[in-house]
């Protein structure tokens, strides 16, 4: 079915957290807000009032429009829609002028030039075309264009304008980006991907082609396939005219706000410049948070091959040597979920206990609460006791590495020739080179065996030589990495991070119960590692 698809403008499709308190502070007001919400709490509660808050929001729909950003997905979505033969409309509330601006901004022609200049609006086929934007003086008036243009679909970030008693009864209402309203004809969706992928099914490999024509025209991409994902990307394999590449779909970032894209462009970048085994970075779009990178034709890493452990401690010398060539915390972030601090694997620990607490599930309640928790505390405590008031102290820059952070042979591929090349840096960055050596032992897509465990701290301590009190920390601190394992396993449970598990891998959607009651299995054999002594 052709749908007729209507999209509001102002914090729908532009954001404006960012802008709004960045313009309050150009015209002096002082501010700590970091939100549009934030900040017109506090105007309004200023001397000038709501003069104040008139007045930011005269020059940040005007003339400072360009301080505000796409929401996340907006424009896959939109994307999605054309590529489908679906008509996308713009009608949006705006008046001619902005409240109090001084430079008499016509705030509509910057609201088009914005959708311009960000490619979302003009003649090609993959933008909403500039004769279906539409500008109403009221709110009467912009629900009358809604009606004209019978449209299927509105979406809208106000639920007054939904819930309108002259608001047309055959066009379906989704509340954008909001807590639900009491309103049962008014379904409430937070990202643009979800509203995408209700309207049109999930995301797959017709539209994965498309995609990645419009972000390479020039390499002739001619035929998609979907690979089953197993972490939290979508994976396409794109045949084009210089071979075959890889698409990476990476989590909706209305869910998870984390930089995956940027990161691993980032670090792939970095790692092929040093002439690591890494595949090639090709091409990478921001406002679809997609990226082409090299296909690696080859098998899985083997887990007890000798051979290939030590090709991937060679990775991480090589790595350890350009990272000490750099001005340490410069050109990237801490990798995620970095553990500079001794300390911070306690504190992740907590937040994740904290964020299973609420669920309720006997099995999960009866682990977390009893095995976990009793082992837990004497871990703790024998850490304190060993690292002493370096338990608490940041670790020396000299002895930082840069860290792919998911690291290790699941995350490697045997090419015919035997060379093994990476994959798989969304975390990369700075780490302690502890936490590299026991999350490689403990990851559970490798699932190593002692003997390996021990060959692959053996290769760790000659590449970390240089930092004498490696040993220590290790041995203190292997036993909570183990903990947090068990506890990254349980993931399963929550859902905020079952959405981007369902992103990745579609056979979960008929079996989570299922993967919950796995991970918990695999959860009970990963802190048996608490008390393995494999040094």
């Amino acid at each position: 079915m052709i749908l007729r698809i209507g999209l509001d403008f102002d914090n729908t499709i532009a954001n404006y957290d960012q802008a709004f308190p960045q313009v309050a502070q150009l015209l002096g007001y002082e501010t700590k807000a970091l939100t549009k919400r934030e900040l017109k709490l506090e105007l309004v509660q200023s001397p000038d009032g709501d003069f104040a808050w008139q007045r930011v929001q005269g020059l940040v729909y005007g003339k400072h429009i360009d301080l505000a950003t796409l929401y996340p997905g907006v424009y896959e979505f939109v994307l999605r829609a054309l590529s489908g033969n679906h008509e996308v409309f713009i009608v949006s509330h705006k008046t001619k002028l902005g409240h109090f601006d001084e430079s008499k901004t016509p705030l509509r022609t910057a609201a088009t030039n914005w959708l311009i200049d960000r490619k979302l609006a003009g003649d090609a086929s993959s933008q909403i075309s500039l004769q279906n934007v539409f500008y109403a003086e009221t709110r009467d008036e912009k629900i009358q264009k809604i009606t004209d243009l019978q449209l299927d679909v509105f979406i809208d970030d106000l639920d007054e304008v939904l819930g309108d008693e002259s608001f047309p009864v055959d066009t379906r209402k989704i509340l954008f980006g909001v807590l639900p309203v009491q309103n049962s004809s008014i379904t409430t969706m937070q990202s643009w991907r979800e509203v995408g992928n209700d309207l049109f099914g999930d995301l797959e490999a017709d539209f994965a082609l498309y995609g990645a024509q419009q972000i390479c025209p020039e390499i002739n991409c001619s035929a998609a396939k979907r690979i089953e994902g197993r972490g939290n990307s979508k994976i396409f394999r794109i045949e084009t005219s210089v071979g075959a590449l890889a698409l990476k779909v990476y989590p909706d970032l209305a869910v998870d706000n984390r930089p995956r894209r940027k990161t691993e462009w980032l670090a792939l970048s970095f790692l092929s410049q040093n002439n690591l085994p890494v595949p090639a970075p090709v091409n990478t779009n921001q406002d679809l948070n997609w990226s082409l990178i090299s296909w690696i034709e080859g098998s899985p890493a083997d887990k007890i091959n000798k051979e290939h452990l030590s090709k991937a401690a060679e990775f991480i010398r090589i790595l350890t040597q350009a990272s000490r060539a750099l001005p340490p915390g410069s050109q990237f972030d801490f990798a995620t979920e970095a553990c500079l601090t001794p300390s911070f694997v306690e504190s992740q620990i907590s937040s994740r206990l904290e964020a299973l607490k609420s669920i309720e599930d006997s099995d999960l309640r009866n682990f977390v609460d009893n095995s976990l928790s009793t082992v837990l505390n004497h871990t703790i405590a024998r850490a304190n006791q060993l690292l002493g008031d370096r338990y608490n102290t940041i670790l020396d820059s000299k002895f930082w590495t840069l860290s792919p952070s998911d690291f290790g042979l699941h995350n490697a591929i045997a090419t015919p020739l035997n060379d093994l090349v990476f994959f798989d840096f969304e975390y990369f960055g700075w780490d302690d080179p502890v936490k590299l050596t026991a999350d490689f032992c403990l990851h559970p897509g490798m699932s190593l065996n002692q003997n390996a465990q021990q060959q692959w701290i053996s290769e760790a301590k000659k590449v970390f030589s240089d930092d004498p009190k490696f040993d220590v920390r290790f041995n203190a601190l292997y036993p909570l990495y183990a903990i947090r394992w068990a506890l990254i396993m349980l993931n399963e449970y929550r859902a905020d991070k079952i959405k981007n598990r369902l992103n990745a891998q579609s056979r979960m959607q008929t079996d989570i119960r299922g993967a919950q009651l796995r991970q918990l299995e695999k959860a009970k054999l990963m802190l048996m590692n608490v008390d393995r002594t494999i040094l």
